[in-house]
C-alpha cells in the first residue's frame, strides 16, 4: 500500500510561530547588556542604509532571518528558493574572521556555529541555540482563529520577505520617547518588529502577513510578551486578527519619520491632519493597521520590500494597501506596491510609500498633493 502523503501544514499557523520563536531569540539577546555588545555590528559598504550615519546588524537578525528560513524552507521546500531577507548571514567575530551564521540541522551544530562568533561566550551560544531549536506553538486570546487554507493553494509561486529586527537601531538603544498622543511612541523598544509577509510571484501582490512586536506586552522590568497580528487576503478567504486601537475618531492622524519633508507636513496641515513622528517602518505601518492612525507617510525611497510586504498584506485584509507614493500622486490614481523583480533596484520602494485602512482617504490625499 503507497504511503499517504503528508497533510501540508497550515503556512500562516506555521509563520505566526516563527515570529514569536525570532521574538523569543530577540528577547534572549537583548536580555544582558554584556552579550548584546557582543552581538552589535556595524553594517559597512552596501549592507547599509543612507538615512542613517551608522547603520547597525546584530546576531539576532541574522539569526532570526536564518531560523525562518530554515523552519518555512523544510516544511515548504516549493517556496524555498523564494525565502529572502534583509540581512547578509555574515557575521565578523572579534578575530576578524567571517563566519556564516547557519541554522544546523541539531542544536549543538547550531550553538557550534554561534560559538565561533560569540567566542569565549560558549553559554550564550548555547542558549540562542536552544531557542532557535525550541519548539513554539504560539497561542494568545489576542491571536484569533488561524484559518484554513484553500487546498490549492500554489506554494511554489509564493514568495517571502524577511525583516528579523525592524528598527535594530531602537532594538540596540531602548531608549523610549513618548509622542502626544496615547499609544505611539517615537522611540523605544515598542518600535521593534519582526516582519513576514508572503506574496505573489508572479503577479507581485502580497496576500499573507504576519507582523510582531516582540516587546509589546511589558509584565515587568525587562520581561516582556509579544504581541503577534496577521492578515491573510485571498480571492477565496480575506481574514485578520487586528483589532481596533484606542483613539479619538474626531481626530485625523498621520504618522512620519522625523527627516520628512517639511513642505509635505505643511501639506497635511492644510488638509486637516495632525502628525505624530516615530521609528520604524513597520512600527509607523502597524499603526494604521490597528486604526491608531489614519495615514503613514514616507516620500523619501528609504524603506526595501522587506519592510511592506507583511504589513502591506495585512492592509489588505483590512481593505487598505500600501501604495507607491510618487507614482500615485503623478497617476492621480492609487498605485499599490508590487513585488516583482530578482535585481537589487527592485528590492527599494524608491518612490516613498503611504499606507492606509481607507483607500478612499487616499484620493482625497493625492489631489491636494498634485496641486503642489
Amino acid at each position: 500500500m503507497a504511503e499517504e502523503e503528508k497533510a501540508i501544514p497550515n503556512l500562516l499557523r506555521v509563520l505566526v510561530n516563527c515570529a514569536e520563536k525570532a521574538a523569543n531569540i530577540a528577547r534572549v539577546c537583548r536580555s544582558n547588556e554584556q552579550l548584546l555588545s557582543l552581538l552589535v555590528q556595524e553594517k559597512t559598504g552596501g549592507e547599509t542604509n543612507s538615512r542613517f550615519e551608522h547603520d547597525f546588524k546584530t546576531l539576532a537578525d541574522v539569526l532570526i532571518q536564518e531560523t525562518i528560513k530554515q523552519e518555512v524552507g523544510k516544511l515548504f521546500p516549493a517556496m524555498k528558493d523564494l525565502i529572502r531577507g534583509e540581512e547578509s548571514p555574515n557575521f565578523t567575530n572579534k578575530e576578524g574572521n567571517s563566519i556564516t551564521i547557519a541554522v544546523g540541522e541539531t542544536e549543538s551544530e547550531t550553538s557550534d556555529c554561534l560559538a565561533a562568533v560569540l567566542q569565549g561566550h560558549e553559554e550564550a551560544a548555547a542558549a540562542l541555540a536552544a531557542e532557535v531549536h525550541r519548539v513554539v506553538n504560539y497561542e494568545s486570546s489576542k491571536l484569533g482563529e488561524i484559518p484554513e487554507l484553500p487546498q490549492d493553494l500554489d506554494y511554489g509561486n509564493l514568495g517571502i520577505w524577511i525583516d528579523p529586527i525592524d528598527a535594530t537601531a531602537e532594538y540596540i538603544s531602548g531608549e523610549t520617547m513618548f509622542t502626544n498622543f496615547p499609544g505611539i511612541t517615537s522611540t523605544g523598544l515598542d518600535c521593534v518588529t519582526v516582519l513576514i509577509g508572503v506574496y505573489e510571484h508572479d503577479t507581485g501582490v502580497p496576500i499573507m502577513g504576519v507582523v510582531a512586536q516582540p516587546f509589546g506586552i511589558k509584565l515587568e522590568e525587562n520581561v516582556y510578551n509579544s504581541s503577534i497580528f496577521w492578515g491573510i487576503c485571498l480571492p477565496t478567504l480575506q481574514s485578520h486578527n487586528c483589532s481596533f486601537g484606542a483613539r479619538d475618531e474626531q481626530r485625523h492622524l498621520v504618522i512620519f519619520s522625523s527627516s520628512e519633508q517639511a513642505e509635505l507636513l505643511q501639506q497635511f496641515l492644510e488638509l486637516g491632519y495632525e502628525f505624530a513622528f516615530s521609528a520604524g517602518a513597520g512600527h509607523k505601518a502597524l499603526k494604521v493597521i490597528t486604526h491608531e492612525v489614519d495615514i503613514y507617510l514616507l516620500s523619501k525611497g528609504s524603506t526595501f520590500k522587506w519592510d511592506t510586504c507583511a504589513p502591506q498584506a495585512i492592509l489588505r485584509s483590512l481593505g487598505g494597501d500600501i501604495f507607491d507614493f510618487k507614482a500615485s500622486v503623478r497617476e492621480q490614481k492609487a498605485m499599490p506596491i508590487k513585488y516583482i523583480g530578482e535585481d537589487d533596484d527592485s528590492k527599494r520602494n524608491a518612490d516613498g510609500l503611504i499606507a492606509v485602512r481607507d483607500v478612499q482617504v487616499l484620493e482625497t490625499i493625492i489631489v491636494k498633493l498634485a496641486q503642489q
